[in-house]
């Protein structure tokens, strides 16, 4: 007479946690790529919050506010005293370092950030005096105003990163000279 098994071989239990681990890492590797993007969506919208809210401040304060936006980071500054000074007594205002792999490319009035013909013009009066490196890393110039109007600049800034497959993933910010953001074209026409 044959005795029945009960409970299961090694195998069995080996081969159901190979076919769930298998299962896990399809789901995540899947999902990662939804993350990553999600992140970066959260990056442009922390962007255009704290703009708006440098915007309303430049309303009712009546200054000028500028946004410096390098490779890695982007930071509001004040025009005083013939300086562009970083606005520092606010967190959120702060200096913002993106995460790693993330880029920014600014784009203004539909021209790359840097053309190699432009001159160095500025819309404020400053002495002739050529400024030295120090003063330009501590004291630089916006690409992007905004004007105690409630007007700006018009830009376009890209958030980019890759996901991990490394295909190209992006959030993008446009903003008017109305002084007004959206994530990504609002064009008003259906596709």
């Amino acid at each position: 007479m044959m005795k029945l098994q009960k409970g299961f071989t090694l195998m069995e239990v080996l081969l159901v946690v190979l076919l769930m681990g298998l299962a896990a890492s399809a789901v995540t590797m899947s999902m990662s790529g939804a993350d990553k993007q999600r992140e970066l969506e959260r990056s442009a919208l922390q962007f255009m919050t704290a703009t708006e809210m440098v915007l309303d401040e430049t309303v009712l304060s009546g200054h000028f506010i500028g946004i410096v936006i390098d490779d890695e980071s982007y930071k509001y500054v004040f025009y005083d005293e013939g300086k562009w000074k970083p606005l520092t007594q606010d967190r959120i205002l702060s200096e913002r370092q993106m995460e790693y792999g993330v880029k920014l490319e600014l784009i203004l009035d539909g021209l790359p950030l840097v053309q190699d013909d432009e001159e160095e013009d500025t819309w404020f009066e400053e002495p002739l005096i050529e400024k030295s490196e120090e003063d330009k890393k501590k004291f630089p110039e916006p690409q992007v105003l905004l004007f105690p109007s409630g007007e700006m600049s018009t830009f376009e800034l890209i958030f980019s990163s890759k996901d991990e497959s490394g295909r190209d993933i992006e959030a993008l910010v446009v903003g008017d000279s109305l002084g007004r953001l959206t994530l990504g074209r609002d064009d008003g026409f259906d596709d």
